[in-house]
């Protein structure tokens, strides 16, 4: 099984994506986390096209979309093995949602971003945990250049445009507390893991 946790920097996706992976081991299943961008050389080069003042800029977003769409790639045959069964758990905290969130603007046309991702395989179920930008820009670390509050705005609008388009995506609000937050991600996850063993 494939599990996603997407949404804009500061709603918590790695804090969560933690809980869940020691609740889940707890509970007795074989879990793993990927991450991305993944520590191959490719990941390695996004992470510092990350750091560069200029990452929103039209060229680097476009660089960054088939630098993801690359780095993605190594994950696959990992994913793969554990898609549609609870014998192996993969949870991230970022995937291919994420280039259609983070690098969807006006100088890159969305599909694409879907045609250059057309081989990474789509997760089995995908939480979105979902906040206010201006709540999220104070839980940033500043670390990256995408945690700006226009940026933010608008890669909320993406997600928000994601989840009325795709079936395995399910809104969670991620104001709450940590607690609560989790109490919900693992409803929806308990719920997809009795119907995919039942």
């Amino acid at each position: 099984m494939y599990i996603v946790l997407e949404g804009i920097d500061g709603s918590g996706k790695t804090t969560q994506t933690e809980i869940l992976y020691q609740w889940l081991k707890d509970e007795g299943y074989n879990t793993r986390i990927i991450r991305e961008p993944t520590q191959s050389d490719i990941g390695k080069l996004i992470r510092r096209k990350l750091q560069d003042p200029n990452s929103t800029s039209d060229i680097n977003q476009q660089i960054l979309t088939l630098l993801f769409a690359t780095d993605r790639l190594t994950l696959k045959e990992e994913i793969l093995e554990a898609k549609g069964s609870t014998e192996l758990i993969l949870l991230s905290d970022r995937s291919f949602y994420s280039s259609i969130a983070y690098q969807d603007n006006s100088s890159i046309d969305t599909q694409w971003i879907f045609d250059v991702n057309k081989y990474t395989p789509r997760p089995d179920i995908t939480i979105l945990l979902d906040l206010d930008e201006k709540i999220a820009i104070k839980r940033c670390d500043n670390e990256e250049c995408f945690e700006n509050l226009s940026f933010l705005e608008l890669t909320r609008r993406n997600y928000h445009d994601l989840l009325e388009k795709e079936d395995n995506m399910i809104l969670v609000d991620s104001s709450g507390s940590i607690d609560k937050v989790q109490e919900d991600i693992r409803k929806i996850i308990k719920e997809k893991i009795e119907k995919m063993d039942g």
